[in-house]
């Protein structure tokens, strides 16, 4: 062992651990705040706490995990909120990883993970931390951290350790490489974020079948092994994300990401996407073809949809001509964007200087890796465009599984800007510290370097004629004094930022000749390309990202205000629920303080959502009465926030007179139209039947909890009971005196269940087999990659000895 630990120490494991010191440093100043105890306001992460809000209660009271919340939609599976599960070793690593308060311990994810990776590549470390600065600080990445798209941050964050596994398998270190990739590509399931799963798996498969059968063709027995070692690998960190994979498996079908019920959409026209998410849902959020120089030229198309023009200039002036009421309306709806998506935080920038760098490297990239690094880029491009590039993107959709589960098609660009700084680094080590640097062909970079510059001044000098800067929905359109004004300021910053470009790029360029040409030490030159990269994104991204996005914690703990109304209502101690009707179906904060049915959550449950469109959208509030929703808040005609009290609710639970069989899903939910939910329901699954008594019949609730609810019940006769519910048919049971007894769905979403006569309890308790199972995968997988490593290690002395 001894021995092992001097071996590490001989490679510069001092240097590696400074090096890391320094990450945390980095990652801390620049989410300073951090420091005086604030905390980021990110918009996303307070109407998670409105979804989780009940989650959070339930663990600190019972100390277990629901794996249901009643407080949105109705009430839906945890599996994608906040849930947690047995054994998740993964989830123990990832906290012990992520010690920085955040979002700083994101950062420094980001910087980890890839520098990792490039040492993985046998890239010096001093260019591994070059490459790191380079990756991190691309504006998407800290972009998503700003708005708390955390999840997503982290799953980018682990990607280049699970790409790091597979290069050392291919590079025939297949042990290490199955041990690395299968914990680094762990992590990232155990993020929580399938689509950036499900992108970065397409790029390490694209990066296999070219490497292992094209490339590497010589020897089809060590591209088997190959494949098998990867294979493993995935098997592995599924394995150790059994729980949730299969939960969220599970769920799917029960969301809006699964197979609709229904035929028809709500405006009576058939419904053409019947397997999940419709096509222009997916591709709503689709990357212009021109708009992707916002990659290399940040405000290309203007920047954010939301950057407001700066009031030092000519068209904030000329608003002096206007009435004040009429200036400030101008002022507020003038954009600088002029993009094809309805909603872009900020340019996805990755950094003109890393991109030159990299068009540099790609002339001293060895054929195996160019193989493979183009396809891959062309690939995230051109699916990234999604609607614009049509053809492709229906492919995909049609035929590539799983590929329709996904929405905001734009963001496969994260493989950009993955593989662009990892491509720069290593050329720019390739440069400088390869075989006969100093015989290098020179030529290499000063050609394409001249080329790239002399293209960024044509953009300077005729860009303003060859771009429209009009976008195809523009607010003053019909007012062409106002719209000519906005264009002016459009190509304004696009001049700023083309001259930007230009001064960054020579800089690199000039920094990058003197050292081939011995005017400047080699020793500076990775320090002064490190410092140029920082500017150029650090400075860019301070505009969306700094200071003003943190608060004090008191704020971020309780995101939402409460007031006079919702304090109103939690006076009251009854089981209901609440409808703020203004704040529309897409809102967390209603979740926050009461229990909703609206709700905050990318994979929402699928029938509640169709009985918002069909019903709740269309102001048809009757269905409330069977959703046990009280109270309802409201605009009132003087503009302020009104209370409602519905006083046709019915509940809890009732009892009902009839239950009516109808032949279709699409009949269940029409039915509701017309439907007296007090006296009857309809059912798919049931046959029609007449019940007794029903208004001598009582039921009520005594004890309710996410996961378990008991009910009291007094029947005369043998009668049919309607439970508030949202149906979901693996997990919850229901139980009568002890005796597991079936329920149906009814009423296209609630639960029922038919009784007989007497006084009795019935339980409805959650308890998911899928966990169970789960839990158990888990655990012999934990025990799996125990093994895993006890052999690394073993074969690490050997090697020592």
């Amino acid at each position: 062992m001894k021995r092992l630990i001097k071996s590490y120490l001989n490679r510069n494991l001092i240097i590696d651990f400074l090096i890391l010191c320094s990450f945390c440093l980095i990652s801390l100043i620049y989410f300073k705040p951090v420091l005086s105890g604030k905390k980021i306001k990110q918009s996303d992460i307070d109407q998670f706490s409105g979804m989780s809000r009940q989650i959070v209660e339930h663990r600190e009271k019972f100390n277990e995990e629901p794996y249901w919340l009643d407080n949105a939609f109705l009430g839906m599976p945890t599996y994608q909120v906040a849930a947690k599960y047995p054994f998740d070793v993964l989830d123990k690593v990832d906290n012990l990883i992520r010690f920085l308060p955040r979002p700083a311990d994101y950062l420094f994810v980001y910087l980890l993970s890839f520098f990792l990776l490039l040492k993985s590549m046998k890239v010096r470390s001093d260019y591994a931390f070059f490459g790191s600065i380079a990756f991190a600080f691309s504006t998407y990445l800290i972009i998503i951290l700003g708005v708390g798209h955390n999840t997503k941050a982290l799953a980018i964050g682990y990607t280049p350790l699970a790409l790091a596994g597979l290069f050392k398998i291919l590079n025939q270190r297949i042990l290490t490489g199955i041990l690395i990739c299968s914990i680094g590509l762990g992590l990232q399931i155990n993020a929580n974020h399938y689509q950036m799963t499900y992108y970065f798996m397409m790029l390490m498969g694209l990066i296999l079948i070219i490497s292992t059968l094209i490339v590497r063709n010589k020897n089809p027995k060590t591209s088997f092994t190959k494949i098998g070692a990867f294979a493993s690998s995935v098997l592995i960190a599924i394995l150790l994300n059994s729980s949730s994979i299969m939960a969220t498996k599970e769920y799917s079908e029960f969301s809006t990401r699964g197979s609709s019920d229904i035929s028809i959409n709500a405006d009576g026209s058939e419904k053409q996407d019947l397997n999940g998410l419709s096509k222009d849902y997916i591709t709503e959020y689709s990357y212009g073809k021109l708009e992707s120089l916002n990659l290399i030229i940040p405000r290309f198309m203007g920047g954010g949809s939301s950057d407001l023009i700066e009031k030092d200039t000519e068209f904030f002036k000329s608003l002096s001509n206007y009435d004040p009421q009429s200036a400030n309306l101008i002022y507020q709806n003038a954009r600088l964007y002029w993009g094809d998506q309805p909603i872009v935080a900020a340019p996805a920038y990755i950094g003109i200087s890393v991109f030159y760098l990299f068009i540099i490297s790609l002339f001293y990239l060895d054929k195996k890796t160019l193989g493979w690094v183009v396809p891959s880029l062309l690939f995230a491009l051109f699916l990234s465009w999604g609607k614009n590039f049509s053809s492709l993107t229906n492919l995909m959709i049609d035929y590539f599984p799983f590929y329709d589960k996904f929405r905001a098609v734009s963001s496969i660009q994260v493989i950009i800007e993955l593989l662009i700084p990892l491509i720069a680094t290593i050329g720019v080590f390739k440069i400088f510290e390869g075989k006969n640097p100093e015989k290098m062909n020179n030529k290499k970079i000063i050609y394409p370097s001249l080329i790239f510059i002399a293209t960024l001044f044509l953009f300077l000098m005729f860009g303003e004629s060859i771009f429209s800067f009009q976008s195809e929905r523009e607010v003053f359109g019909a007012y062409p004094e106002i719209l000519d004004m906005i264009l002016n300021e459009r190509k304004s910053v696009f001049r700023e930022d083309v001259m930007r470009s230009i001064f960054i790029v020579s800089a690199v360029f000039i920094s990058i000749f003197a050292v081939k040409k011995k005017y400047l030490s080699k020793k500076y030159i990775v320090p002064i390309l490190t410092i140029i990269v920082l500017i150029d994104l650090w400075s860019f991204n301070m505009n969306y990202v700094n200071d003003d996005n943190f608060t004090n914690s008191s704020k971020v703990k309780t995101p939402f205000n409460i007031n006079e109304i919702d304090k109103e209502i939690l006076s009251d101690k009854s089981d209901f629920r609440v409808y703020e009707s203004f704040r529309g179906f897409v809102n967390g904060r209603t979740s926050f303080f009461h229990n909703s049915i609206s709700g905050y959550h990318a994979a929402k449950p699928k029938r509640m959502q169709d009985i918002y469109d069909f019903y709740l959208l269309k102001n048809e509030l009757d269905v409330l009465d069977m959703l046990n929703v009280k109270y309802i808040i409201d605009i009132n005609q003087s503009g302020n926030i009104e209370l409602k009290t519905n006083q046709n609710v019915l509940g809890s639970a009732w009892f009902v007179d009839e239950v009516e069989n109808v032949e279709s899903p699409n009949e269940e939910l029409l039915g509701l139209s017309n439907l007296d939910f007090k006296t009857k329901c309809i059912s798919v699954n049931l046959e029609s039947k007449i019940y007794n008594e029903r208004s001598k019949n009582k039921i009520k609730v005594v004890e309710k909890t996410p996961n378990k609810i008991t009910y009291k019940v007094s029947a005369i006769d043998t009668g049919f009971i309607v439970f508030s519910e949202a149906f979901y048919k693996n997990g919850w049971e229901a139980k009568v005196n002890g005796q597991i007894k079936k329920h149906q769905k009814v009423n296209y979403l609630l639960r029922g269940l038919e009784v007989e006569k007497g006084e009795y309890e019935i339980v409805f308790s959650f308890d998911p087999p899928i966990v169970k199972t789960g839990s158990f995968l888990m655990a012999g997988s934990n025990i799996l990659l125990l093994i895993l490593i006890i052999f690394y290690f073993r074969n690490q002395l050997k090697n020592v000895r």
